[in-house]
């Protein structure tokens, strides 16, 4: 059995980011314990870990797990673990976490988009997996709740951006990547935000020269996302690889133009790695 398992996470890499719930007039007394704090804690780290059996200590905004097996490359592909997006849990601080902040509230965050799928593709004799995924933060919901019912959690739903992924990776047997594939990845190869070769430069290979593993991620400016692909079979152990990582750790996500950095997508072309 050949398996094939994909991970990807979402966090913020800032120790914490303004809350502008809690700057409104009214703070907490009449919004909730959303404005309890002057910020959202954020999950305060930058680099990634490099595998992802190594990611249990860490927080992340939401996270999305597809893994599937064959017998034999060409078989019928069999899903063996599609758990959907997890959210991650918001919380609001008392102040910055250096200056001894604390969390005064904490909400799970909304899941908003969960789909994850696999086929096999003949013509290209590659299976291709596709993922969706995408989350909100709670808290302006439940203010916009709370200040004017319903009608207020739908227009603060509304208008808080989602973190957001879109992926498309494939298996492909063989090494060369059709023609019409090349032409749209190239589209997306020169604004790249991929910093995984640059970041985790080894292992360079799942362990083979003669497949190719390769695909798209369409995602926002902001936060920070990685892509893990690991690949095993009952001859040896898995090998788990970033093959994207997108920093977000220098973006700003506030102040003039910050939204464009949470609402506006960004496609890019997943580093290719031999299998």
């Amino acid at each position: 059995m050949i398996t094939f398992r994909q991970d990807v996470f979402a966090w913020i890499p800032q120790p914490e980011i303004p809350n502008p719930i809690h700057t409104l007039e009214a703070g907490s007394k009449i919004l909730g314990p959303g404005g309890c704090g002057p910020y959202f804690g954020g999950d305060n780290f930058v680099i990634p870990t490099s595998n992802r059996h190594a990611w249990a200590a860490r927080t992340y905004r939401a996270m999305q797990t597809f893994e599937f097996g064959v017998r034999s490359f060409g078989d019928p592909p069999l899903v063996r673990d599609s758990t959907g997006v997890r959210p991650g849990t918001t919380t609001v601080l008392t102040g910055k976490r250096s200056e001894g902040g604390r969390i005064c509230y904490s909400h799970v965050a909304t899941v908003k988009a969960s789909s994850g799928q696999v086929k096999w593709v003949p013509s290209d004799h590659w299976y291709e997996v596709n993922l969706h995924g995408a989350a909100q933060d709670p808290v302006p919901t439940i203010v916009g709740q709370r200040a004017l019912g319903s009608f207020g959690a739908t227009l603060a739903s509304a208008a808080t951006p989602n973190l957001e992924w879109d992926l498309t990776i494939r298996f492909q047997s063989g090494t060369g990547i059709p023609a019409w594939t090349r032409v749209q990845y190239a589209k997306s190869s020169a604004t790249s935000l991929d910093v995984s070769k640059k970041t985790f430069p080894f292992p360079a290979n799942f362990g083979g020269a003669n497949n190719l593993v390769h695909g798209t991620i369409t995602v926002r400016r902001f936060p920070s996302y990685v892509v893990y692909v690991t690949i095993s079979n009952d001859a040896a152990a898995p090998i788990s690889i970033p093959v994207y990582f997108a920093d977000a750790s220098g973006r700003n996500p506030w102040g003039m133009g910050a939204l464009a950095e949470i609402l506006v997508a960004h496609t890019d072309v997943l580093r290719p790695l031999t299998w």
